[in-house]
């Protein structure tokens, strides 16, 4: 964390800023989760792309696919052992949708953190069909969770190569590259998502955070703008946007938009970090007015 400066009088604002950034879990494997709703309008939970290729992917037999939205529909409910097990009979019943059923099951296995287990799952997926992207994106995703941000990389390429066109690919890979130190190359990802896809929240989101980095925060302010455009249901762009209108010496903006995050979200620590930002806020404000009355009275 570094510490920025309001140039209000010359004088620093108390506090080491805070940024919340976006993992890339949070972005691919997430997004994924609970794939009864891929179509979720959640950023933050981006859905990875569908194959290009659907007649290796979805089976002739409806009987195969009704296993798939069996296990769709039981993991929606929360009832995951049994998820697993209709993909099982799925991937047992035809070849032919295996790949599918291999990577509904590599998800569900991510989302309980069992990591090695979902490896195995896309990893057979892959197997099954070596040209579904969503197989790669999933399985980088899951490297990336588990700190192997340069394995991640690999599987994102060829993520990218199967599926040019999907932008959610792109900020997936900008992550891991922020993970291996290559901020400008997260950058351009970042920014190539946003051409190829306008509104798409977590490319305005990561970028932004890149840009409060290398305090450049009119920037920084412009992609929160969007990214709470987009979708002002997601707390943390508001918390974001924060700390960019402190940087900026915007105070009353910065107080409106920790109250609002405050009030948002579920995460007790960042709720814990918002409050003592906006107290000390608070405070500071009240010694800037203390410091005016007595800069006044001792003038004359």
């Amino acid at each position: 964390m570094t510490k920025e400066t309001l140039p209000k009088n010359g004088r620093s604002f108390p506090w080491q800023w805070l940024i919340i950034g976006i993992g890339a879990a949070l972005i691919i494997i997430s997004g994924g989760l609970w794939l009864y709703n891929r179509s979720s309008s959640d950023p933050y939970h981006d859905d990875i792309p569908t194959t290009t290729d659907t007649t290796e992917t979805e089976n002739e037999n409806g009987s195969t696919n009704d296993f798939i939205k069996l296990a769709l529909e039981q993991a929606g409910r929360g009832e995951v052992d049994e998820a697993l097990e209709s993909l099982d009979i799925a991937i047992a019943s035809d070849v032919n949708a295996a790949a599918q059923a291999y990577y509904y099951k590599g998800i569900i296995h991510a989302e309980r953190g069992d990591y090695a287990d979902a490896l195995d799952a896309f990893e057979s997926g892959i197997s099954a069909n070596p040209h579904m992207p969503e197989l790669f994106a999933a399985r980088a995703t899951t490297y990336a969770t588990m700190g192997r941000p340069a394995t991640a990389l690999e599987d994102f390429n060829q993520a990218i190569e199967l599926d040019p066109g999907y932008a959610a690919t792109y900020v997936n890979r900008g992550q891991a590259f922020l993970n291996m130190g290559e901020p400008d190359l997260a950058m351009e990802d970042f920014s190539y998502a946003l051409e190829l896809n306008p509104e798409l929240t977590a490319a305005y989101f990561n970028r932004g955070v890149l840009y409060l980095e290398k305090s450049e925060n009119d920037k920084a302010l412009e992609d929160f703008h969007k990214a709470i455009e987009f979708s002002p249901d997601a707390p943390a762009p508001y918390f974001n946007r924060a700390v960019a209108y402190m940087n900026l010496s915007n105070l009353p903006a910065a107080a409106a938009d920790l109250t609002i995050y405050i009030g948002m979200t579920d995460d007790e620590e960042g709720k814990h970090q918002a409050e003592a930002l906006l107290s000390s806020l608070v405070e500071y404000e009240q010694q800037e007015e203390n410091s005016h009355i007595g800069d006044g009275g001792g003038t004359e």
